[in-house]
């Protein structure tokens, strides 16, 4: 892993972009409000994750108020890699005296290799998952074509971040019958 990779992630702006995009597709436009930045510099900072490799075009929505906005997704088994490594940095050496493991150098290879196809079965799960989850949110957006994407994402967010999807489900129900 680059240390270039690492700096890269060391900007508040940056870091923010990352969570919103690991959470759903977003234009620059919408990042931009969200953030309370300007367009431009939201762009520059997704131009450099993009270059890295962090973030990716995911496709574009036609808008008649100018030109085609372009979605942008996390690109997650990098980033999940980068949360990793600084769950790594920040070890703390008392925790690594209070949780020794002890045992034979085999007995810790074998344990060193179950915890990691563990960890693969379970990256493996969370990336099936993601995937099927924005699919779900595509279908729903789809299935609503006269509501604003942005609009659309806000309203999930906040069912998520409250935990309450009663009132999502109702804003849902009320479209659909229009």
């Amino acid at each position: 892993m680059s240390t270039d990779l690492l700096d890269l992630i060391d900007n508040d702006i940056r870091r923010s972009i990352l969570s919103i995009l690991s959470i759903r597709p977003s234009y620059t436009f919408e990042l931009a409000r969200s953030l309370g930045s300007s367009q431009q510099l939201i762009a520059k900072h997704i131009k450099l994750l993009e270059d890295s490799g962090l973030v990716y075009k995911v496709g574009k929505i036609e808008s008649d108020e100018g030109p085609p906005r372009i979605l942008y997704k996390a690109n997650y088994p990098l980033l999940s890699l980068l949360q990793f490594i600084e769950s790594i940095s920040v070890f703390d050496k008392d925790e690594e005296e209070k949780d020794a493991i002890e045992g034979t150098l085999q007995e810790l290879i074998n344990r060193l290799k179950e915890i990691d196809n563990r960890i693969r079965v379970l990256e493996g799960d969370l990336k099936e998952l993601i995937s099927s989850k924005q699919r779900v949110l595509l279908a729903i957006n789809n299935l609503l074509p006269n509501t604003d994407t942005s609009l659309f994402y806000r309203m999930i967010m906040e069912a998520f971040e409250s935990g309450n999807f009663d009132l999502f489900f109702d804003a849902l129900n009320k479209h659909a019958v229009k």
